[in-house]
């Protein structure tokens, strides 16, 4: 019980570093890391002394999942649904992809406003293209859903491009089987 404890603060650890400003972040995990060492845990101490520092883009992401999380999780569901959808009509069933792909873009475009405004606060520019790789890896996460080998949302370090082509080759319905 008491390991099991130590392995919830760890992650709790670890996503506050996640949630922390962006100048903070390199300092933040070797606190972390020497924590857990002494607390006997010299595995978990190695994984988050290898964190790399989130690119800008990432980092918005991340503040838009631990801090506008309704929005977030309404972006997800609709990609689910487009997905689902998706899979009905290559499956040959009548499927509406209107409506999960407009709340697709509602919830990016109000994911894209707190970005912007999370950006600004952090003294950083909403840039073109950092709100471009921002809407990309927002996207892509909204395509992953929760495939399990999908990026984890809120523990970004890079940007993230949507799946390729297995993944969604895998959503086409097998013939005869």
């Amino acid at each position: 019980m008491e390991k099991l404890k130590s392995k919830k603060s760890a992650l709790d650890d670890l996503d506050a570093l996640f949630q922390l400003p962006l100048t903070e972040f390199t300092a933040a995990p070797n606190s972390l890391a020497a924590r857990l060492k002494k607390a006997g845990d010299p595995e978990a101490a190695e994984r988050v002394k290898s964190l790399t520092k989130p690119s800008v883009a990432a980092w918005a992401v991340n503040q838009l999942f631990w801090k506008h999380r309704i929005a977030f999780d309404r972006l997800l569901d609709a990609g689910e649904r487009f997905r689902k959808a998706q899979t009905a009509q290559l499956a040959g069933k009548s499927a509406d992809l209107r409506a999960p792909l407009e709340a697709r873009r509602a919830a990016l475009s109000e994911l894209s406003a707190h970005a912007a405004r999370q950006l600004a606060g952090a003294g950083n520019a909403a840039a073109p293209d950092t709100m471009r790789r921002i809407t990309t890896t927002l996207e892509a996460l909204s395509a992953y859903g929760s495939l399990a080998e999908g990026p984890r949302a809120g523990r970004l370090t890079d940007d993230v491009d949507p799946p390729g082509f297995e993944t969604l080759a895998s959503l086409v319905p097998r013939l005869g089987g």
